[in-house]
């Protein structure tokens, strides 16, 4: 019975994990999202992000999913208005070859109110200059929310706005757009007390044209705080000024209700209609996620979700990936090492560490890893750690030893195998002679893996004994990727800054190769921490997620504890300054997995996997593939350099170095079954 309640409780938190649509995850109300210049701007209401204070927020993104605030599109206060800058609509105007900003603010003269004002810019992000007077200064009505619109039909421009309690309103525009249309007349498109459920009060109205109906989507009745009672609802016409009819007047149920709370947020509404590269329509919105809202914290973010529309009224279609769990079944030992050498001597005990698979056709798959066949290269002048290659013909469930690879007289580890377009493939690792040389070969094989040569050096440090310590000046830990076009990256842990200024313990590095590896570029600093030297972030491993992103994780030790962090680009190259975000539940040595279904998953050194449906903004903690016999504060040891591959349409497999009771690791395969837990 404990049981079953478990596996209930894991599907509901990871259906609540995977519902989590949020794209600006800071105070970002009353959205608006235009598409502008090959770009998508985002603007909203007064609020503060990272402790800086704007009157209209705006934000940009690339692909609607990864976003940056970029700062304040009206940086400059009208002289009318003095605060509560709300709701700002953005367009762009073809015959003044403007854009044009909308927004509503509290005036200076109090006895007036609220009032609607206008602003113009030559670019979409701003900054936009007031016109010197308000559009609308109306006592006694709402005046808020304004929405402008092109008609499609007849190419005159109107404004949507209002209302609080009153009916929202409807009015042509003059061509200047600082000034009603002469003669035009205000419409009362849609009374407030309609709506039973959330109609009490009406606001942020939007108008979008789609098959000949002009759609009114509107929001009531509480946007905001512990009492938030908020819905977005819908309307049409066949003309732009009415008359509207509410789609709970024809629907079955009698609600005009189209996106309201659900499992994973609380009161989603003030919402705006846009547009993508391939002309599908998509709704912007703010609410507030569940998990702040239950703990006292009321800050609404912005939200996506594509639109449909269906039998003639929009659906809204909550897209995100498939969320999937994982139940563990089998494993399989791919190599134990050595305990006696060639001769028969024993040797010192270490097994084999730090696997790295690479998956050749269907079923076939190389595995490199690192090995000790001899005292060491401190002990034997040709001696050091040895990288062995071992494949599999049957998918991962037996394996045979075909190549090893020496650098005689040094510790030659961390492998990491990658195959190119023509059929080769390239090894790389770490040569080392502890703190008197550091390299990082890579290694070409033609014939499948049975033998290989040295190609390049990616990276070096070199020194006489002794003299890249105290502090080490080592380079670690290289990982391969593609990039989109076609160019070979890498990324590894550098410490050949640690004696410059300013200082740095520990960077992540990248360098890119146009020639399959011969040739490396200059140095590409991923991961640093201007102002905190000590911090070491290392070990990075990349993926390209299904939304095209690339994804890259890694650990921070140091100040951070070896905490596992991760950073997101949009092309593999250009990354965002600092550390990242950080991932909870995972320390040392991380590896990131991009499933086909768009979900990630993450393993590392303390043991756990956990899983994203949403691009790595939110995890969830699966059941331990090895369970550990001590605490991983006691021995870290016992699993250890893990890896993700997946070995088929619904299974994975987890690598690892295992920690033998015996003395030393063996690197070992635990399956995984990839079970879906519903289109989310």
């Amino acid at each position: 019975m404990k049981k079953g309640l478990y596996l209930l409780v894991l599907l509901a938190a990871l259906q609540l994990q995977a519902q989590d649509r949020a794209v600006i995850r800071t105070d970002f109300p009353d959205p608006t999202v235009i598409a502008a210049e090959g770009k998508y701007y985002a603007y909203a209401t007064n609020s503060g992000p990272a402790g800086k204070f704007m009157n209209i927020q705006v934000a940009v993104s690339r692909d609607m999913r990864e976003w940056r605030i970029i700062g304040d599109a009206l940086p400059e206060k009208p002289s009318w208005g003095y605060k509560d800058f709300w709701a700002p609509h953005v367009l762009y105007h073809e015959q003044l070859k403007k854009y044009v900003l909308f927004y509503s603010a509290e005036t200076v003269d109090t006895a007036a109110g609220k009032a609607i004002g206008v602003g113009f810019s030559d670019r979409p992000e701003g900054p936009f200059l007031d016109s010197g007077t308000p559009l609308i200064v109306r006592p006694g009505f709402e005046a808020i929310d304004p929405m402008v619109i092109r008609d499609p039909r007849s190419g005159k421009y109107y404004m949507v706005w209002g209302s609080g309690f009153q009916p929202l309103q409807i009015r042509e525009m003059a061509p200047s757009m600082t000034a009603f249309a002469r003669g035009s007349k205000t419409y009362a498109v849609l009374p407030a007390g309609a709506d039973k459920d959330y109609g009490r009060l009406v606001e942020g109205a939007w108008i979008d044209y789609q098959g000949g109906y002009y759609y009114l989507y509107y929001s009531g009745d509480n946007c905001c705080g512990v009492d938030a009672h908020y819905a977005v609802m819908v309307a049409r016409a066949r003309n732009i000024t009415g008359p509207y009819t509410r789609l709970g007047a024809v629907a079955a149920n009698k609600s005009s209700v189209i996106l309201e709370s659900d499992a994973s947020m609380v009161a989603p509404g003030h919402n705006s209609i846009f547009r993508d590269g391939d002309g599908r329509p998509w709704i912007a919105y703010h609410a507030i996620p569940k998990a702040a809202f239950d703990k006292k914290r009321y800050g609404r973010v912005m939200y996506l979700d594509r639109v449909e529309y269906t039998n003639g009224w929009p659906v809204v279609a909550k897209e995100m990936p498939q969320a999937v769990s994982i139940r563990w079944t089998d494993s399989v030992t791919v190599s134990t090492g050595y305990r006696k050498s060639s001769t028969g001597e024993k040797l010192p005990v270490y097994g084999a560490q730090y696997p790295r698979l690479l998956k050749r056709s269907a079923g076939q798959w190389l595995a490199g890893y690192t090995v000790l066949r001899n005292k060491g290269y401190r002990s034997d002048v040709r001696g050091g750690l040895e990288l062995e290659i071992a494949e599999s013909s049957d998918n991962g469930k037996t394996w045979v030893p075909v190549s090893t690879i020496t650098d005689p007289g040094r510790d030659l580890d961390n492998a990491q195998l990658i195959g190119l377009p023509g059929g080769d493939l390239l090894l790389a690792g770490r040569s080392v002679r502890w703190q008197e040389s550091y390299r990082l070969p890579v290694y070409k094989s033609s014939d499948g893996g049975r033998n290989w040569q040295l190609l390049s050096v990616i990276d070096r440090n070199e020194g006489a004994p002794g003299t890249l310590g105290k502090p080490d000046k080592g380079i670690y830990e290289p990982h391969f990727y593609f990039l989109a076009d076609g160019r070979l990256a890498v990324m590894y842990a550098s410490e050949k800054h640690v004696t410059e200024s300013p200082s740095y313990s520990q960077i992540i590095a990248q360098r890119i190769s146009s020639d399959g590896g011969k040739t490396w570029g200059t140095e590409i600093w991923v991961a640093h921490t201007p102002g905190h030297p000590q911090s070491r972030p290392g070990m990075p491993v990349v993926d390209r997620m299904q939304n095209g992103r690339y994804i890259v994780v890694y650990e921070v030790c140091g100040p951070e504890e070896c905490g596992i962090y991760y950073k997101t680009s949009a092309d593999g190259v250009n990354w965002e300054v600092g550390l990242g975000t950080k991932i909870p539940d995972h320390k040392g040595a991380p590896y990131i997995l991009a499933l086909a279904n768009g979900s990630l998953l993450l393993s590392s050194n303390q043991g756990n996997v956990s899983v994203s449906a949403d691009f790595g903004h939110t995890w969830k903690k699966q059941e331990m593939p090895w369970q550990h016999n001590v605490p991983y504060e006691t021995d870290w040891h016992q699993t250890i350099w893990q890896s993700l591959y997946p070995f088929g349409d619904d299974t994975i497999g987890i690598v690892t170095s295992r920690k033998e009771t015996s003395g030393g690791h063996a690197v070992k395969i635990r399956f995984g079954r990839i079970e879906k837990i519903g289109d989310l």
